[in-house]
């Protein structure tokens, strides 16, 4: 099933954040994700992910955080289809931690984040600090159980890249952030922000 717990579908926006935002620190226990696509084309991809308690050390390679997150992990395989209209098919199932850490750790495409929650306003945000090649990195989403309207934004999100692909996991594990970051940087100071707005009212912080 998706994230957010509604069944094999997801409903989500995503945003581009230039650093770590403050509210990150309120999240107690931030969670490490290390996940591996085995098949991406055309929008659809099959990922197998293990999660667990934040590391230590976030220098750290794949194969090592995936050691390190030890039998606190947990571990998903997940087949996801192409994204329309902030909707994307996402059937989840649980996979024995062990198995799924074995097969991020010997994969060639691989993602680690790690994930801080925070509750704003009426939502449920998360921000992902993405390490390694994909470093600087950092994107926040809102889910919900229907599609996301009538957003409240707050002032971190600097632009919105929900329809995006270059910003899905999986082209990130294929093309590294840390490769194009300087171009997007460039693209995005003389393009200006976007938001999707056929949503509903976007509503930003401090407007």
């Amino acid at each position: 099933m998706s994230e957010s717990g509604f069944g094999d579908f997801e409903y989500e926006r995503k945003f581009f954040v230039r650093e770590l935002p403050a509210v990150a620190a309120s999240d107690p226990t931030p969670a490490l994700i290390v996940q591996a696509y085995l098949f991406s084309a055309d929008g659809y991809a099959v990922r197998v992910r293990v999660q667990g308690p934040g590391p230590a050390d976030l220098h750290a390679t794949p194969g090592e955080l995936v050691e390190a997150l030890g039998e606190e992990s947990i571990g998903t395989m997940t087949a996801k289809g192409p994204a329309v209209g902030g909707t994307r098919y996402e059937a989840e199932r649980e996979l024995d931690p062990m198995v799924a850490g074995q097969i991020v750790r010997r994969a060639e495409h691989v993602v680690a984040k790690v994930r801080y929650s925070a509750w704003l306003g009426e939502d449920g945000w998360i921000i992902d600090r993405f390490l390694g090649a994909n470093t600087p990195l950092v994107l926040s989403e809102v889910e919900r159980g229907g599609p996301v309207v009538d957003l409240a934004i707050p002032a971190f999100c600097v632009t919105e890249v929900s329809e995006d692909d270059r910003f899905r996991n999986e082209y990130l594990a294929h093309h590294p952030f840390g490769g194009w970051a300087d171009e997007y940087r460039r693209e995005l100071d003389a393009l200006g922000p976007t938001f999707v707005d056929t949503l509903g009212r976007n509503q930003f912080e401090g407007t």
